[in-house]
This record gives structure tokens, sequence and C-alpha cells, in this order.
């Protein structure tokens, strides 16, 4: 952690906690790092749109404030905190970070604004439903310039979000599960759910 750290964060404008923005400040280089390109890609995605920025830079700069935790220690401490854990969770814990996170932001440092706490909840999964600003940070988290060998389509995605959030939704979650599909690997069904309530809507546009 580095004083540049904490006045990083401390400028997000919708974050008063300084007990917040220290939390944050510790977080390890390089997921500091993911943070802030995250911050700055939700700023730029909802720039276009009527969401107020302060909600979307906070929801940004906490999304991951329990993703250094390690997945036996996420399990622990969701159950701790009496969080649902679905059975793809118990095998998957890097997924509750997200819930954890969510919870920790509500119950260790006040943060009460609905939007923001859905936003941290659902970045890695998504579900149906999500506000706009949800959508904002799931995909910015998403579109990190340094995941793109994990998703080699998220050009296409980072396009399309340009000009239609729930359309580059729906398309990276069809592209990431197949290619979870295609490994092999645990899919969570709130994101199959996700991508569902997605296509429907579009349909019914």
């Amino acid at each position: 952690m580095t004083e540049s750290h904490i006045s990083e964060i401390e400028e997000s404008p919708g974050l008063a906690s300084p007990a917040l923005a220290l939390a944050l400040g510790k977080l390890p280089e390089g997921l500091y790092a993911h943070v802030q390109r995250v911050r700055a890609i939700a700023r730029d995605l909802a720039a276009p749109l009527d969401l107020d920025p302060a909600l979307v830079d906070l929801a940004a700069a906490a999304h991951d404030i329990a993703r250094a935790a390690k997945g036996p220690q996420l399990l622990a401490e969701a159950r701790r905190r009496g969080l649902h854990v679905a059975a793809v969770e118990g095998q998957l814990p890097v997924l509750l970070h997200g819930p954890v996170g969510a919870d920790r932001l509500r119950r260790d440092f006040d943060v009460s604004e609905p939007q923001v706490l859905e936003a941290v909840h659902w970045h890695s999964t998504a579900t149906p439903g999500l506000t706009p600003v949800a959508k904002v940070i799931f995909l910015a988290d998403k579109l990190d310039p340094t995941k793109a060998g994990r998703y080699p389509f998220i050009d296409e995605v980072r396009e399309l979000a340009r000009e239609d959030l729930d359309q580059a939704m729906a398309l990276f979650l069809t592209r990431d599960l197949e290619r979870l599909l295609q490994s092999g690997a645990l899919v969570h069904p709130a994101s199959v759910e996700a991508r569902n309530d997605l296509l429907m809507r579009l349909k019914g546009r």
C-alpha cells in the first residue's frame, strides 16, 4: 500500500468512508491496478448514460474488495456471514468474492446503496434483472485489457458495450458459456439465467 494508492481511491466521488478507502488501498498491487482500470472503463461506459457517476465509481472501486482472499477463506467467510452458497460456489469458492464483498460493504463499511451492493455482488456471474449500474460494473470488470487472453472476444464486446449494455452482456455471456463448456468447466447457474433473461428481453424489444 502507498499513500498514492489511498489518495487515488479517495478520489472516488462516492467514497465517503476513510475506513473503506484504507481497506481498498491495501489491496495487492496487481489487484489494485485492475481496480483502477475497471474504474476508468466503468466511467467510460457510464458517460453516455443517465447514471449517478458517484455510484458507478464507488461500485467499480469496491467491486474486488474480497478478491484477495483465498477460496477456503471465502467459503468460510460466506458461511460465517450467513450467505447462501450455491453448489457451484462450493466447488469454485472464488465466485463468492462478489457476494462476500457486497456483505462486507454493507455490514463493515455502512454502504447501503442497493445499486452498489448489487453491482459488487453479481459482478462475476451476472444475474437476471440487473440495474444499469451493475451492468456497467459487470462489463467493465470483463473488459480489462489484461483479460484478453481468457476472453479473446472482448474487443467485440467492448464495441457493442458503447451502444447497448444488454447486447454486450448477452454476447459476453454466450461466448463465455461456449468457452466454459468446451473446457469442461462448471458454469454458475446465475450466468445461464442472466443470458436467457437478456436474450428474451432483446427479442421482446
